[in-house]
């Protein structure tokens, strides 16, 4: 049996460490959340005392488990199931780190640290509410702890260990090769990372999101606490500050996963809606929904009901995205979901807790919530009340569509996805957009409480006006002409000088700055978006004199032969050099423009790259050269690469034995082996020092005759042969060995390699402009944040 076999080389030490303290971090998490349910419930500060101290050792448990796992990445521990799979000894230390999170067991022990530090500031911030949030928050911990438990009573799984050996997989069980005690001096190295995370925003995108995932928990903290007893106002101060914080992370994390997938990916685009994506979309869209509802509890004490429902909506869609992705539910339907490992139930059970405590005290508090008179319809708090709403339909027209594979699984239903996916969320979207932002609008500028119909007017008016001016000078800049982005680009316009207006009206005092910005940002956010890529244009089109294949291919990729310039429509550009770094091979592609002189000018150079890997597949990168008013999104669609890896510059055409006075053909030229010399320097022929010389007669189609020497020299036993160049014709012939017959050799003719790579070019104008947006509501964001946190700290 596999116990009794003593293994040889195996490091156990930081395994057994680390699976132990997941076990102590659960117990503890449970110990502390039965100390602060009863404080709460007996009013005991002794209790608060012990929930504290036990929470912070379940933390400090949490960081020993974090080490030990970075401590057999880092040392290449193969052994270990985790490693094996998802690092390999060449990787560099930024790779190692990425590989942490690049696996599920290693994603969840992320979440569960990252959301175990935010516990602990709220530990020490949370005050008076302390008992209450911690009570959640110490249960949440103990939710998410199960799933990197890696054990399986009565046949049940509760989550998967990052711990687990190789050797104890259940696919390993039986097998042969874990029988030898030795095995691991066999395993070289790892799987290695999924090529595509080889990537610098891999290391940033999945922490920050996870940061997002953690946060969406401390305002369903708070709301738990409020409708624990009853307290519909004294929450809204402490928690806001943290919705505006996991609206703000978990959009952070969402938007470097879009600037991976645009600098990394071949799709050519920011956002492809995959469901992976769209998961995490989601809950942002139902808590930016919840924060704008929160301001209204706060300004005119109504919609509690609302946020506390949008509050959990947002936290369980953040569970919900977990299940999506890690389940297998998704199969091939999304590049980024993992495969089924029987965590599904455990997910599900996760879900029905966190639904089951919510809706209890949410029912039980239903007719007590505050309710205010009836907002007026030209007010700022009904058009905010609105554009939540409209923020949740969003989200749910994304959540059906997304969760068809789960509705299949459910009622056994075959209902297809929407099979042109970028076309139909567009459509659906649009319409959603529009609203945002004209809605955006109409609040930004009315007040809170009652307005004047006339002054709305007047002031929205002005602002219709400008809007339209710009709206009519942008559709002869950016030749937009498709009707509903023409609709988008005037409800943008509309919501940018609205905000501009509403800053200017508030005297950039720092509550307007911060909504003027925010709301600023995000339509510059979506202007960027609609110019950037619905003015998109492919400039790479066949030109050579070789056939790509289809249509499709040869009008939207260029042939590039090294060294030779082609035309991309402004452009003219060349393929100048190849490098090779191990498994990576860069293609150096200068891209020139004419100046006022008519002389060509090298603009900039871009390097797309392959990354080869037998093991996953190749994966090529792009390369993008950003300018502010257009990006050069550059990618190798063909290159040949087992040669470009050999880094041979020729091709053997044959290899064939020639006797004396026979001719063989090479392109235009006929060569006759005219005489064989030998040379050596002794009278004896010594074979350790010795000269073969082949002397061939070459003519070619022009009668023009010329005798050619290969030599095939032996000097003190090392071989050197001989090869004769033929550039006009781009072939050589080399002497390869002596044949077995009388005056007779082997030769070969090699054919210089065509170095070649084929490329497609897009451009995507103005860019620049989303980024600038995204920049502008962060800001805003951020101020907000600040703000906030002053007012908690001042009362």
């Amino acid at each position: 049996m596999l116990l009794n076999i003593q293994y040889i080389g195996e490091h156990l030490l930081p395994g057994t460490i680390g699976q132990s303290f997941i076990y102590i971090a659960l117990a503890l998490a449970f110990v502390s959340f039965i100390f602060y349910l009863s404080a709460e419930i007996q009013k005991n500060q002794s209790y608060k005392n012990l929930g504290k101290l036990t929470y912070i050792l379940h933390f400090s448990s949490l960081i020993i488990i974090g080490i030990s796992f970075f401590y057999i990445l880092l040392n290449h521990y193969f052994e270990y199931a985790y490693v094996w799979e998802h690092t390999a000894s060449y990787l560099p230390l930024k790779y190692i780190i990425s590989a942490f999170w690049a696996g599920q067991e290693g994603s969840f022990l992320l979440w569960v640290i990252i959301q175990g530090i935010l516990g602990m500031i709220l530990l020490f911030t949370a005050k008076k509410f302390e008992s209450r949030v911690m009570t959640v928050i110490s249960g949440g911990q103990v939710l998410l702890n199960t799933m990197i438990l890696g054990i399986k009573p009565m046949g049940i799984v509760l989550g998967q260990s990052p711990f687990l050996l190789l050797r104890e997989k259940a696919a390993n069980s039986g097998v042969e090769f874990f029988q030898d005690p030795n095995y691991l001096s066999q395993i070289l190295d790892g799987n290695g990372i999924n090529p595509l995370l080889e990537n610098i925003w891999m290391v940033t995108h999945p922490p920050l999101l996870f940061l997002g995932y953690a946060a969406a928990l401390i305002p369903f903290a708070y709301a738990i606490a409020s409708l624990w007893k009853s307290d519909f106002q004294s929450w809204l101060r402490p928690a806001f500050p943290w919705m505006i914080f996991a609206v703000m992370s978990l959009g952070g994390g969402i938007l470097l996963g879009g600037a991976w997938a645009y600098e990394s990916l071949t799709f050519g685009g920011f956002w492809a809606w995959d469901p992976v994506e769209n998961a995490s979309l989601i809950p942002w869209l139902v808590l930016l929904a919840g924060m704008h509802t929160m301001i209204l509890n706060k300004r005119r004490n109504h919609s509690f009901g609302l946020s506390y429902l949008f509050i959990y909506l947002g936290f369980l869609l953040v569970i919900y995205a977990s299940y999506l992705t890690r389940s297998g539910v998704l199969g091939e339907t999304s590049a980024h979901a993992f495969g089924n490992n029987g965590l599904s139930t455990q997910m599900i059970t996760l879900m029905t807790i966190i639904s089951i405590v919510f809706f209890i005290l949410y029912f039980k508090n239903f007719k007590k919530y505050p309710t205010n008179s009836k907002d007026e319809f030209l007010s700022r708090e009904f058009w905010m009340y609105i554009g939540s709403l409209v923020l949740v339909l969003s989200a749910f027209q994304i959540l059906i569509s997304t969760s068809i594979p789960v509705i299949n699984t459910i009622f056994g239903s075959n209902i297809a996805p929407p099979p042109e996916r970028e076309a139909f969320y567009n459509k659906w979207q649009l319409p959603f957009a529009v609203i945002i932002m004209i809605l955006t609008s109409v609040s930004l500028v009315l007040k809170y409480a009652k307005n004047e119909f006339s002054d709305f007017i007047k002031k929205y008016g002005i602002i219709l006006l400008i809007s339209n001016v710009l709206f009519i000078a942008e559709i002869f800049t950016f030749h937009i002409s498709s009707v509903p982005y023409l609709v988008l680009l005037l409800s943008i316009n509309i919501a940018l000088v609205a905000a501009v207006d509403y800053l200017f009206r508030n005297k950039f005092d720092m509550h307007s700055l911060s909504n003027s910005l925010s709301h600023l940002g995000f339509a510059l956010f979506i202007f960027g978006v609609l110019v950037a890529f619905s003015t998109s244009e492919v400039i790479s089109s066949n030109t050579s004199k070789y056939d790509l294949g289809d249509q499709k291919s040869n009008k939207e990729n260029q042939l590039l032969i090294k060294d030779q310039k082609k035309k991309l429509k402004s452009y003219q550009v060349e393929y100048t050099k190849l490098k090779r770094e191990k498994n990576h091979l860069y293609y150096n592609v200068d891209f020139y423009k004419e100046d006022k002189n008519g002389e060509l000018k090298k603009e900039f150079t871009v390097v797309p790259s392959i990354n080869v890997n037998d093991r996953m597949g190749n994966v090529y990168d792009p390369e993008t050269h950003h300018s502010f008013y257009r990006d050069v999104f550059t990618y190798i669609t063909y290159a040949d690469i087992s040669s470009d890896l050999k880094n041979d510059t020729y091709t053997q055409l044959f290899e064939k034995e020639v006797i004396l006075h026979d001719t063989i053909a090479i392109k235009n030229y006929y060569f006759e082996l005219d005489t064989i010399k030998i040379k050596s320097n002794n009278e004896n022929i010594d074979i350790n020092n010795v000269s073969i010389i082949a002397v061939f007669k070459a003519i070619n189609n022009r009668a023009k005759t010329q005798d050619i020497e290969l030599s095939y020299d032996i000097s003190n036993g090392k071989l050197t042969k001989g090869q004769s160049l033929f550039d006009d014709e781009n072939f050589r012939l080399r002497f390869v060995k002596v044949s077995t017959k009388a005056n007779g050799i082997i030769v070969a003719a090699d054919e210089k390699r065509f170095e070649f790579i084929v490329i497609k070019s897009t451009v995507f104008p103005y860019i620049s402009i989303m980024w600038l947006g995204v920049l502008v509501t962060f800001i805003g964001l951020s101020i907000s944040l600040i703000r906030n946190i002053r007012v908690r700290v001042q009362n």
